[in-house]
């Protein structure tokens, strides 16, 4: 059957989109099973359509465990096939070349033959017959290990971001805060196991875990001194089915083997965490006897009024969801992170991603205010010269005459207010030829601290302004940002300035994914975030100081140093492919330098545990500091970069088979990135 044998109602628009965004695991049907009489041929589970109409039908049978929602409202049981018509599932059929075929009947039910197939229910409201019909939406198809695969049942696992870290997702279930789970929702039954970082986590029962009501995605530990967790088998990759986003299956046989695993070895995260209180307390006391007992205490007032790191990132969060701008967290820690890290930040991405907005999100967040303690400049394209951005000194009257930027009284003024952030940001700034009219930054970027001073005129000659003879000396309290646009109105970045800038791409989030968070959230003030995060933001007002950033920022002394030997390898065997073939580019000591710099400003909650993967983190830094500067047409870098074909999809390149390694977080950001610049070459020739 393709539909509810008995008569329904229509479901909410709420529970309908939940189940609409399940994904399951199937495969297509046996032949001489009992179809709906849809098909010509009423015993085939491919044929063309009886209604006369030029198209085929084809039927799904479920392999993996189906949403709760589709058995407690509809009635549907595991007998009952989905269907779908060669019209429905275009953009699947159009990738395998489907519709070239002089045999589509014939090439489909080969093409679906031994293979399992990822799809997403679809329901169809019938209101004459008050019946729902299952049709779906293909998605992926992957050939089965074996015939006995083909009976086997599956299981969905999800997975949380890989740019979560293990300890940050331990620390949210012991606190009993909400986890989101954005493959997995409230349509089926609470997980299994769930998947993060390098380790395997069991929930033994229902009661384990809470469907959170504030978003279909969210769930809340209410046990978790119930779950143990297990480090990934070495056979994980090779017994996972169908890999897609944040979820995968694993067969029943496999499932029950994880079982015995975790009852021979699997290690409860509440022990974990006893342990690790015991340590510290233990690591604490000597502390404390080590300490001379005349010590100057802190107060606890001032201890009130400092904002931590943490907590920032929090607020940060906040003013996004309430001002309903759609960023990932890991968007916001790695802007976080640069900034910290890196004399200048540039936001690029397709028009219409809020480049600009994020970055006067920060300064709200920082209680920076324009007009005051943040400069907004709109680059126009006749910059071509530093005076267009800073002015000129007139060499007969002796007078500096500033440019309508206003940018050097605000640069001046900042170094005067040494103990409060300014931010600086350069909007469109690749409108402008950068190399030209920002050359003067450009130079002082490299400086050390102490040692940045923009110099205006030649301290010879003659000035009436006697305070801008020195030029000004730009501190660690002026943040600098640029945003950009990549397309053919644009000017190119230069590799000496990439070579001092993080360049972050922001993506578009999902329709879908918008429209969830925006019927779920209603967050007006810090009150409605604390009661959905289960995360209270204290200080929301305050201001950040200079001292408060600075104590954010790890100056170690290390830089190098700060890499582990698998990330050093990786950015040796990258300098070598890359300088190969074009010897003025590659991975600088500055570049390795500054990547170990932001790999030890990863922030971190009052707990200590880091917000972003450090796998993540250092996949965003070889994108943003090393591949940004691979550029050119087809022949000079398709070697390097990899080949895109529409029907095979892509081959990766010499970079990519540096990145790709056996680890299961490999560099997947920098690698789907290359993967775009082969697109790019393929379309246009070239790639910018």
């Amino acid at each position: 059957m393709t539909f509810a044998e008995q008569n329904v109602q229509e479901i909410s628009q709420a529970d309908r989109q939940r189940i609409e965004e399940c994904y399951i695991l199937g495969k297509i049907a046996e032949d001489n099973s009992s179809f709906p009489r849809l098909g010509a041929e009423f015993d085939r589970a491919v044929t063309y359509s009886k209604d006369g109409i030029d198209r085929i039908v084809f039927f799904i049978k479920a392999l993996s465990r189906e949403p709760e929602l589709l058995k407690r409202l509809l009635g549907k049981n595991k007998d009952e096939f989905y269907i779908s018509f060669d019209n429905r599932n275009k953009r699947y059929l159009q990738k395998v070349g489907y519709f070239e075929q002089d045999n589509p009947v014939e090439f489909l039910r080969e093409h679906f033959k031994g293979k399992l197939i990822l799809f997403k229910p679809e329901l169809t409201y019938d209101k004459k017959r008050e019946m729902y019909h299952y049709n779906l939406e293909v998605l992926l198809v992957e050939k089965a290990a074996s015939e006995e695969e083909m009976q086997e049942e599956f299981v969905p696992v999800p997975e949380m971001s890989t740019s979560t870290p293990a300890t940050r997702f331990e620390r949210k279930l012991l606190d009993e805060k909400p986890i989101e789970l954005s493959c997995y929702n409230h349509a089926f039954e609470v997980p299994e196991f769930i998947i993060c970082d390098s380790y395997i986590y069991q929930i033994p029962d229902d009661t384990v875990l809470e469907k959170y009501k504030a978003n279909s995605n969210m769930y809340i530990c209410r046990k978790p001194e119930s779950i143990k967790r297990i480090d990934i088998p070495e056979d994980y990759d090779r017994n996972m089915r169908m890999v897609h986003k944040e979820i995968a299956f694993i067969s029943n046989n496999n499932r029950l083997s994880w079982i015995d695993q975790f009852e021979e070895e699997g290690t409860s995260i509440a022990e974990l965490e006893r342990q690790k209180k015991l340590e510290e307390k233990k690591a604490s006391e000597e502390k404390v006897r080590e300490e001379k007992t005349s010590q100057e205490q802190v107060s606890e007032e001032d201890v009130a009024d400092k904002i931590g790191e943490g907590d920032f990132i929090l607020r940060l969060d906040y003013l996004a969801r309430k001002k309903k701008l759609r960023y990932s967290l890991e968007d916001l820690y790695n802007f976080h992170t640069s900034l910290k890290t890196s004399n200048f930040t540039i936001l690029g991405g397709m028009s219409g991603t809020g480049k600009t907005q994020l970055a006067m999100l920060y300064a709200e967040a920082m209680k920076i205010e324009e007009g005051d303690n943040l400069l907004f400049v709109p680059v126009k394209p006749s910059y071509t010269e530093p005076s267009d951005l800073l002015g000129f000194l007139n060499p007969q009257t002796g007078v500096y005459t500033e440019s309508d930027v206003g940018l050097v009284s605000f640069l001046n003024r900042a170094s005067k207010n040494e103990d409060k952030m300014h931010m600086v940001v350069f909007d469109e700034m690749n409108l402008g030829q950068v190399e030209h009219y920002f050359s003067d930054f450009i130079s002082i970027l490299e400086l050390e601290t102490g040692e940045k001073r923009l110099r205006l005129f030649n301290k010879g000659a003659m000035c009436v302004q006697e305070h801008l003879r020195e030029g000004i000396l730009i501190g660690n309290n002026v943040l600098f940002v640029g945003t950009a646009n990549f397309d053919e109105t644009t000017r190119d970045f230069s590799n000496r300035m990439l070579d001092r800038s993080n360049v972050i791409l922001l993506e578009k989030t999902s329709f879908a994914d918008a429209y969830k968070h925006e019927i779920n959230e209603n967050i007006e003030s810090p009150t409605d975030y604390a009661d959905q995060e289960k995360n209270e933001i204290k200080n929301p007002d305050a201001e950040i100081t200079a001292d408060i950033y600075e104590e954010w920022v790890v100056n170690n002394g290390k830089r190098l140093a700060s890499l582990e030997e698998r990330e050093l390898s990786i950015l040796d065997k990258l300098h070598e492919e890359i300088s190969n073939f074009d010897s003025q580019t590659g991975v600088s000591f500055r570049i390795a330098e500054q990547i170990g710099h932001y790999l030890d400003n990863i922030p971190c909650d009052e707990s200590g545990v880091p917000f972003l993967n450090r796998n993540t983190a250092f996949d965003f830094q070889v994108k943003q500091r090393i591949l940004s500067k691979i550029r050119g047409h087809r022949d000079q870098i398709e070697k390097l970069v990899g080949r895109y074909d529409e029907e095979k999809g892509y081959s990766g390149g010499r970079i990519s088979s540096v990145l790709d390694t056996e680890d299961r977080n490999n560099c997947e950001k920098s690698i789907a990135y290359l993967e775009q610049k082969a697109k790019e070459l393929m379309r246009n020739g070239y790639t910018l």
